[in-house]
């Protein structure tokens, strides 16, 4: 299970670092009969689809496994796949190209010593070729019955399910995932290539509005606005980083520190999913960041008001469920300032630096530690600070020249093992809980707390 976990959060970041090109590839249909009826921009999508996209795939794992000339060897090794299993390329390219880069950069490690002066470029040349073939051919060999036994298996469970009206409940396993940041892993390596599947019979997938949805975060973060008048003028700026900026990571704090809200999320997004399912609802393609914007993007007219209906709809469900529960113990609920004193942990182990390198990490590198990398650019000018970098990096390309390493404090298990300074807080985006941090790079407290 550890070993699927690691092998699907891979599969995920590779993915994530494509999304873009999935999401130009559903676009062009929709230009193509729209406002532009172009049927060259249908013909674009579909070499964006089952070749440029499945190729890139490939080069990415490769470089992830083996840099640079992995990435080559990988690029091969996809193009080889896409010449013999187009429909499965997509999912193939990747899984490749890992082989390929992992094969290229053990093998030019065991031979470089033993190659002959001035013969290193031909060697490198001949070994990358023949090694992106060799990929490419037991990818054919090996994975591509593999991959087609997979699809149609999880195919016909995902049709069993819509059948018989049950795939709004798949909430009980999305949201507790989603809140202990495991969203990109379920949306990129699992409904992702469902989705891409889905469509090519009809057209949509639902998959794609499943984790996406960010009906119930809204709701999370509404309700609190609701309750607690002190928190308002904070939950403005979160609701609009959650639902326009799609940074769902914006609520997950508020749900693992009061974990009776987890039913609510569940409710919501169950109710949320079954009006998608109930108006046929779907989306051309990915929705990344889950912004009620890229979603609107990636949807037909014909699906517009179903779709705004079942986000307007979980939102309110969750909205009004947390309301109740979190009134029962409204009396005891704490500022979100003290709740951001009190379990906010730096960890500093060095003296303050005259250039600070800062990294903020989640888990691709591209949604809440982007945004919140942003906005503590702006805060440290308005603190007329320099010599301060400031970087936004996934939990597995942390640089080994990072000085500080910033994360939310629920996500901070993910980076056992890393010996650097860590500091962490609630919410990333909420520049009231760097303090410590700021404190720290004016001169302020040597080694933290």
């Amino acid at each position: 299970m550890k070993l699927a976990g690691r092998v699907l959060k891979y599969y995920s970041r590779v993915i994530a670092e494509c999304i873009p090109l999935f999401v130009t590839a559903g676009l062009l249909p929709v230009f193509s009969a729209g406002i532009f009826q172009n049927e060259h921009l249908y013909e674009m999508s579909n070499i964006l689809s089952f070749l440029v996209i499945p190729v890139f795939m490939g080069y990415k794992a490769g470089t992830v496994c083996g840099g640079d000339v992995g990435g080559l060897a990988g690029t091969l090794a996809a193009s080889a796949v896409v010449m013999t299993e187009p429909a499965s390329a997509m999912i193939l390219s990747a899984l490749a190209g890992s082989i390929a880069g992992f094969l290229c950069r053990k093998g030019l490690d065991r031979i470089k010593d033993r190659i002959p002066a001035g013969f290193e470029m031909l060697f490198t040349n001949l070994y990358l070729a023949m090694l992106g073939l060799l990929a490419g051919a037991l990818a054919y060999f090996m994975l591509i019955p593999v991959a087609e036994w997979l699809i149609t298996l999880l195919g016909n469970g995902l049709s069993f399910m819509i059948e018989k009206g049950i795939i709004p409940f798949i909430s009980f396993v999305v949201e507790p995932l989603k809140i202990i940041f495991f969203n990109n892993w379920i949306n990129h390596g699992f409904f992702l290539p469902l989705g891409l599947e889905q469509m090519k019979t009809k057209g949509s997938s639902i998959l794609f509005l499943l984790e996406t949805n960010p009906g119930p975060g809204f709701g999370i973060l509404l309700a609190h606005a609701l309750v607690y008048r002190d928190m308002r003028k904070k939950m403005v700026s979160s609701l609009i980083i959650q639902s326009l900026g799609g940074i769902h990571e914006v609520y997950f704090p508020y749900v693992l520190s009061n974990i009776r809200l987890l039913p609510a999320a569940i409710a919501g997004s169950i109710v949320g999913n079954y009006c998608f399912m109930i108006t046929g609802s779907g989306l051309l393609g990915p929705a990344s960041p889950g912004s009620i914007i890229t979603i609107m993007i990636m949807a037909d007219k014909k699906h517009w008001l179903g779709i705004l209906l079942g986000i307007l709809v979980s939102a309110a469900v969750t909205c009004l469920l947390a309301c109740l529960i979190m009134s029962g113990k409204k009396g005891k609920a704490v500022s979100h300032e003290e709740t951001i004193q009190r379990d906010e942990e730096v960890q500093m182990k060095t003296k303050r630096m005259e250039h600070a390198r800062i990294y903020f990490v989640c888990d691709v590198g591209m949604g809440s530690s982007a945004m919140a990398g942003a906005l503590f650019k702006k805060r440290l000018k308005l603190e007329g600070l320099t010599g301060v970098e400031v970087f936004h990096v996934s939990a597995d390309r942390i640089p080994a020249d990072a000085d500080v390493i910033v994360c939310q404090k629920d996500f901070a298990r993910f980076l056992s093992g890393i010996d650097k300074p860590c500091f962490t807080v609630d919410n990333l985006t909420d520049m009231s809980g760097y303090k410590e941090l700021l404190n720290w790079l004016m001169g302020g407290g040597e080694d933290g707390r």
